[in-house]
C-alpha cells in the first residue's frame, strides 16, 4: 500500500508540477527559434459554425477588417447543418466577400475535410464562429511559415468572462497553465496539438479525418510525424467568451474534449513508437495519457491512504486530502447558491477537469463518438 501511495502522488505530481517544471528548465538551456519573416502567402480561413446567428456576423465584421491582404485571405463558412438563420445572413449579407459551405449536419470535422478540399490557400486558418481575432493575428502565424521546417501554427485564446462563475474562472486557470506548457514545449521541438478557435496548418499537410477525430490535436500531430514542426506564436491572439457557466457544461466539454483526444491517439498509432519518435512519445505520455490517468491515481492514492492510517504521517496527509474534497464540495454548493469564496473555485475546477476522463473512458466502452457539437455553453 505504501508502495501504491507514494506511486501514485509521484505520477500526479509529475503531471502537474514535474513535467512542467522539467519543460522550462529545457527551454531555458536549449530551444529551437523559428525563422519567422513578413510574408502573406494564400490564406483561407475556414469557420465552422452550427446555428451561430448571435455571432456569425460579428465574426465576419472582425475577419473581413483583419490586417492581411484582402487579395490574399479566403473566408469560407463551413456550416454544419445550421437549422438558423446563419446561412441567410452569410448568404444575404456577405455575398461575394465570403464563401458559404451549406453541409449537412455531420459534425466539425467532417465540415473542415469538405473546406480543406475546396480552399483556395496555400495556408489554412481554422477558427470558430464565436472567436474574435487580434488584428495581426493572422499575420504573426504566417510569419512563422517563412521557416521550411514549420508545418502548422498556433496562437494565443485570451478568455473574457461573462460572470464570476466557476466554470469561467476555472477554464481561464486552466488554460493560462495549459498555455504555458505548451509555449515551452513549441520552443524545444513541437507542440502536439494546438487550440482548435485559431490555428493553421499548409494546406499540403492536410489529412482527410474520421469526423470522430478531434482535429486541433490530429492534424497537428500528422504534421508533427512527418518531419514538421508544429509551433505557437503568442503574438496571433483570439478572444473568446468562456461561455460554459454551469459546471455540468463545463464537464461536458472537457470529457467530450478527452474523448475526443483518446480516439485521435488512435488514428495514428505511429505516434506511440519510443524507437522513431521519443520526444512524440514523451510528450503523449506526459501531456495526454498520464493526464488522463490522474482520476485514477487520486482514487489509488486515497483508498491506498486508507490502509495506512495507523501511522500519523499518513494520518495527516489523509487528511489534507479530506479537506480538499470537502473544499471542493464547498464550493460545489457555494456555486449553487450563487455564492463566491475567493480561490475555492480551485479544488472544485481540479476534481471536475478529473472526472471528465472516467466519464471519457465510459462513453468509449459505449460506442459513444461525439461528433457533433453544440453552441452556447456545450461548445467546446
Amino acid at each position: 500500500m505504501t508502495a501504491i501511495f507514494w506511486g501514485s502522488v509521484a505520477l500526479i505530481a509529475y503531471v502537474y508540477v514535474g513535467y512542467p517544471v522539467v519543460l522550462f528548465l529545457v527551454s531555458r538551456v536549449w530551444s529551437r527559434p523559428v525563422r519567422r519573416s513578413a510574408m502573406t502567402p494564400s490564406v483561407t480561413m475556414i469557420i465552422a459554425a452550427y446555428n451561430e446567428e448571435d455571432v456569425i456576423g460579428k465574426k465576419l465584421e472582425n475577419s473581413l477588417t483583419l490586417d492581411y491582404p484582402a487579395d490574399k485571405l479566403e473566408i469560407l463558412v463551413a456550416s454544419d447543418g445550421s437549422t438558423d438563420r446563419t446561412n441567410e445572413i452569410v448568404r444575404d449579407q456577405y455575398a461575394g466577400r465570403v464563401r458559404l459551405l451549406d453541409l449537412p449536419r455531420e459534425g466539425k470535422t467532417s465540415g473542415q475535410n469538405k473546406a480543406a478540399a475546396v480552399a483556395n490557400g496555400e495556408i489554412l486558418v481554422f477558427s470558430d464562429a464565436s472567436t474574435i481575432y487580434d488584428a495581426g493575428a493572422i499575420r504573426a502565424m504566417v510569419a512563422n511559415y517563412a521557416d521550411p521546417t514549420v508545418g502548422s501554427v498556433g496562437g494565443d485564446v485570451r478568455y473574457v468572462r461573462e460572470d464570476e462563475a466557476v466554470a469561467g474562472k476555472g477554464r481561464q486557470l486552466y488554460w493560462n497553465y495549459e498555455a504555458a506548457i505548451r509555449r515551452w514545449e513549441s520552443s524545444i521541438h513541437t507542440v502536439l496539438g494546438a487550440t482548435g478557435c485559431i490555428y493553421s496548418l499548409r494546406k499540403n499537410l492536410y489529412v482527410p479525418l474520421d469526423p470522430a477525430a478531434i482535429s486541433d490535436f490530429v492534424q497537428p500531430a500528422k504534421a508533427t510525424l512527418r518531419g514538421f514542426r508544429s509551433v505557437v506564436d503568442d503574438d496571433a491572439i483570439c478572444y473568446e467568451v468562456a461561455e460554459s457557466k454551469q459546471l455540468g457544461d463545463e464537464l461536458n466539454r472537457r470529457a467530450r474534449v478527452v474523448l475526443r483526444g483518446i480516439r485521435g491517439i488512435g488514428y495514428m498509432p505511429e505516434s506511440l513508437n519510443i524507437v522513431r519518435h521519443p520526444w512524440i512519445f514523451l510528450q503523449l505520455l506526459s501531456h495526454r495519457i498520464l493526464r488522463w490517468s490522474v482520476p485514477v491515481l487520486m482514487l489509488a492514492a486515497f483508498i491506498s491512504n486508507v490502509f495506512l492510517l495507523g501511522n500519523p504521517v499518513y494520518l495527516i496527509l489523509f487528511l489534507l486530502q479530506v479537506v480538499f474534497y470537502a473544499g471542493a464540495g464547498a464550493a460545489l454548493i457555494c456555486d449553487r447558491l450563487d455564492i463566491r469564496v475567493p480561490g475555492l473555485f480551485i479544488p472544485l475546477y481540479f476534481c471536475m477537469i478529473n472526472l471528465a476522463p472516467l466519464i471519457a473512458v465510459w462513453s468509449l466502452l459505449k460506442g459513444e463518438k461525439k461528433v457533433v457539437w453544440e453552441t452556447g455553453p456545450q461548445a467546446s
